[in-house]
């Protein structure tokens, strides 16, 4: 990138000795932080927040993202807030790139609170997930109908956010969100269909099968919550996660489920608590 205003790197392996995932690098710089080690429940998981000091994207600010998990590693990596882009009124986007690496038998759940977009903000974001066939990706994310003063939603300009996943190197899920309020009628079908609000869950596993995926659809009925969601089963083992609501935390209660579920079945773990409550 020709600018950076805000980078980190995290690079965690394991601790032979030990069994257990440990720093090798953690490295930040500009607008960017991230938390010290916090272990959330007994399994000892180590947990990172990532933390914007400045509140929020400006117009044109540029931040990376440099995320390694090494063989036998396991780890948490969670926003700390809302991801806020401010008004941009040159039209200029704020920008966000992220680079993930799973090594063999790595396991990371990359859970991002919302992100929400102030009247006229321009927005891009791009991850690249790269996996080995044996490790495990658990990825939640979302976005509002954005913020303004006179409470009327969706007035940001343009949201874009892509999310390209490999499997031993080859592309595997491409998946790419444009909204345009400007252009487009989000309330309308094919859209938002008059909700709000978005999220989503990508879960890749090598133990995922049409069982999993319907249990997982069985599991999720119990949520008596006014949202509409779909579970679709990848060509390779995984499922994604969509819902649309107009409540964030009706929609959480939805794509934490399947994250939750996840954990379970797939890795024997209880659910997952932030703690950001």
């Amino acid at each position: 990138m020709d600018r950076c205003d805000g980078k980190l790197e995290i690079v965690l392996e394991n601790h032979n000795l030990r069994n257990e995932t440990i720093i090798k690098k953690i490295y930040h710089e500009g607008v960017f932080k991230v938390s010290p080690t916090i272990h959330l429940d007994n399994e000892k998981v180590p947990c990172y927040f990532l933390m914007h000091m400045g509140g929020g994207y400006l117009e044109g600010e540029h931040c990376y993202n440099d995320i390694h998990l090494k063989e036998n590693t396991r780890s948490i990596i969670t926003t700390q807030t809302p991801t806020i882009i401010y008004k941009c009124l040159n039209n200029i986007p704020a920008k966000q790139f992220s680079k993930i690496r799973l090594e063999k038998n790595s396991v990371l759940e990359y859970i991002m609170d919302n992100t929400i977009l102030f009247k006229d903000a321009n927005f891009e974001q791009e991850t690249d997930i790269y996996l080995d066939s044996t490790s495990t990706l658990i990825l939640a994310e979302g976005i509002t109908a954005g913020w303004s003063s006179d409470g009327k939603p969706f007035q940001y300009k343009l949201a874009k956010m892509k999310n390209r996943i490999y499997l031993d190197d080859k592309l595997v899920l491409l998946d790419k969100l444009l909204l345009s309020p400007e252009k487009s009628d989000l309330f309308s079908m094919g859209h938002f269909e008059n909700y709000l609000n978005y999220g989503t869950a990508i879960i890749i596993d090598s133990k995922i099968d049409l069982d999993f995926v319907e249990n997982m659809r069985i599991y999720l009925q119990e949520y008596d919550v006014d949202v509409k969601y779909g579970v679709s089963k990848l060509e390779i083992p995984g499922v994604v996660v969509r819902a649309l609501g107009n409540l964030t935390q009706d929609i959480q209660k939805i794509i934490y489920g399947a994250t939750n579920y996840s954990r379970e079945k797939l890795l024997g773990s209880c659910k997952l608590d932030l703690r950001k409550q």
